[in-house]
C-alpha cells in the first residue's frame, strides 16, 4: 500500500505514466525492428528504438533521485535502476545510441528534380541562407487557408524512397556502417526486469486512474490503517460498481458508515427488498480485499485488519442440466468454507438458504453462524430471515434503515439496530391497502 500512496501523492504518477508511454513506443519501435522488410529500416528503428530507450531510463532515474521515497520497494527499485544505468552494458549502449542518433540527425542533402530525374546530393550553405530568409519574409497564413502535405505517407518504404535511400547511402556510408554494427551489438537490447516493472506499474496506474475518476464525480476513497486488533472504522464506504454505473447515469451514491469491534465477529443484516443489503456487503468484501493487494478503499476514511482469507457465498444461477437441486448447491459450496475457515477469515454470506422455507433457513443459517462464531471468523450473514440477528447475544445486528416518515421509501443507509421485519411488513400492507381496517372499508363500499 505504502507504493500506491507514493505514486499517488509523492508526485510520481505523472512520471510513471510518462515512463509507461515512452516504454510502449520502445517496444513498438523494436518490433519494426524485427518485422519490416528493408534491412536499413529494420536497423535505424531499432537505432531509433534504444535511444528512445536510453533517454526514458535515465529520466526515470533522474526524477527518482529528485523525490523523497519513503516505501520499501520504490526505495529498493530505485537503488537498483542506478546500478543499472551505471552499467558497463547500459552506459555503453546509452553513448552508442545518443551519438549515432544524432550523427544521422546530421545528415542534410538537397533533392533536385529536373527532366523527370531526381538527384540527390549533399546540402549546401547557401540553400539552408535561402530557407532562412523565405522564413523571415514569409506572410503568414490565414487560417481559412492552410496548406501540407506529406509526400511519402506510412511507415513501410515506397519504391521511390528506397531509391532514395540507396542513393544517401552512397552519399553518407560511414553512419549507415555504424548502423549495421550497432544493431548487431544491441538486438536485443532492453532489460526483461525493466519490462517487468513496466507492465506491473500499469496496475497502480490503472487503479488510480480509476479512482482519480471517481473522485471527479465527488466520491473520496483513502489508504486505510491496518489495525493490529480485530476491529474495523469505515467512513463514507460505497460499493465500486454502484459507483461505476452512477458516473454515467447520474445517480446519487449513498456511502454507509459503521464500526466493528474487536469483539464482535458476527454481524447479521436485515432489512427490505431493494434497501442496500447486497449492495453494502459487496462494499465490506471491495474494501478488505482492495486493501490487502495494496490499494486505497472507495470510502472517506478507514481503518481496517489483516485477514487470511475470504470467502463468499451469493446467489448462483441454476446451471442447465444441473440435476441437484438449489439449495444441494449450495450446501456444496458452503462446505468448503466451514471447513477452511480459520480465526483470521471473512466470510460474506448474501441470502443463504434462500430456496428453503423459512423454518428451515433460520435452523440451519443460525448452526452455521454458531460454528463460526466458535470458529471466531470475522462473518456478515445477510439475509430476509431478521429473527437470526436477535438468536445469540453475540450477534450484531444491522438493519437496511427506511424514511421514519415513509416506511416503504428505503433510505439505503445501513445502521446497527435491532431487527424488526414486522415494521417493514406492516408498511408494505398499509402502502398497497390491506390492513384490516382498510380491508372492511372495501368491503363495506
Amino acid at each position: 500500500m505504502a507504493i500506491m500512496r507514493e505514486i499517488d501523492h509523492g508526485g510520481l504518477f505523472e512520471a510513471f505514466a510518462a515512463f509507461s508511454e515512452k516504454m510502449r513506443k520502445v517496444r513498438e519501435y523494436e518490433t519494426y525492428s524485427r518485422t519490416f522488410e528493408d534491412p536499413d529500416q529494420r536497423m535505424k528503428w531499432l537505432l531509433d528504438a534504444a535511444n528512445l530507450y536510453s533517454l526514458s531510463v535515465r529520466e526515470l532515474q533522474r526524477i527518482l533521485t529528485s523525490a523523497d521515497l519513503q516505501s520499501q520497494g520504490l526505495a529498493r527499485f530505485y537503488n537498483w535502476l542506478t546500478d543499472f544505468i551505471h552499467a558497463p552494458y547500459f552506459a555503453a549502449l546509452s553513448k552508442e545510441a545518443t551519438e549515432l542518433h544524432r550523427e544521422f540527425s546530421r545528415i542534410r542533402f538537397d533533392i533536385t528534380f529536373e527532366d523527370g530525374t531526381m538527384t540527390i546530393s549533399p546540402a549546401d550553405g547557401e540553400q539552408d541562407y535561402c530557407q532562412a530568409l523565405s522564413a523571415a519574409f514569409r506572410q503568414e497564413q490565414t487560417a481559412a487557408n492552410p496548406f501540407s502535405f506529406r509526400l511519402f505517407p506510412g511507415l513501410h518504404l515506397s519504391d521511390m524512397e528506397r531509391s532514395m535511400l540507396k542513393a544517401i547511402k552512397k552519399r553518407f556510408p560511414l553512419p549507415f556502417r555504424k548502423l549495421d554494427a550497432f544493431y548487431a551489438e544491441h538486438s536485443p537490447f532492453i532489460e526483461p526486469s525493466l519490462l517487468v516493472f513496466e507492465r506491473e506499474v500499469q496496475f497502480y496506474l490503472a487503479c488510480l486512474r480509476y479512482f482519480h475518476s471517481l473522485q471527479r464525480n465527488g466520491l473520496s476513497y483513502a489508504y486505510p490503517e491496518i489495525s493490529g486488533k480485530r476491529e474495523l472504522r469505515i467512513q463514507g464506504g460505497y460499493d465500486l460498481s454502484l459507483a461505476t454505473s452512477a458516473r454515467h447515469s447520474g445517480a446519487t451514491v449513498v456511502g454507509n458508515s459503521f464500526d466493528l469491534e474487536d469483539h464482535e465477529r458476527i454481524l447479521v443484516l436485515t432489512g427490505p427488498n431493494q434497501g442496500g443489503k447486497t449492495t453494502f456487503a459487496r462494499s465490506f468484501g471491495q474494501m478488505l480485499h482492495l486493501s490487502a493487494i495494496g490499494c486505497p478503499v472507495p470510502c472517506r476514511q478507514a481503518v481496517l485488519f489483516e485477514f487470511d482469507r475470504i470467502f463468499t457465498h451469493f446467489p448462483s444461477r441454476e446451471q442447465p442440466g444441473h440435476r441437484s437441486g438449489k439449495l444441494q448447491d449450495e450446501l456444496d459450496r458452503l462446505k468448503p468454507i466451514l471447513n477452511h475457515a480459520t480465526d483470521r477469515s471473512v466470510i460474506l454470506f448474501n441470502e443463504l438458504f434462500c430456496t428453503t422455507s423459512t423454518h428451515d433457513a433460520y435452523a440451519m443459517g443460525s448452526q452455521v453462524l454458531l460454528d463460526l462464531l466458535e470458529v471466531g471468523a470475522t462473518c456478515l450473514y445477510v439475509t430476509h430471515i431478521f429473527e437470526l440477528a436477535a438468536s445469540h447475544d453475540k450477534f450484531v445486528s444491522l438493519v437496511a434503515a427506511t424514511d421514519p416518515e415513509d416506511l416503504s421509501r428505503r433510505t439505503f443507509r445501513i445502521r446497527r439496530q435491532q431487527a424488526d421485519g414486522l415494521v417493514h411488513a406492516s408498511s408494505l400492507v398499509r402502502k398497497y391497502g390491506l390492513t384490516r381496517h382498510q380491508l372492511k372499508e372495501r368491503i363495506q363500499r
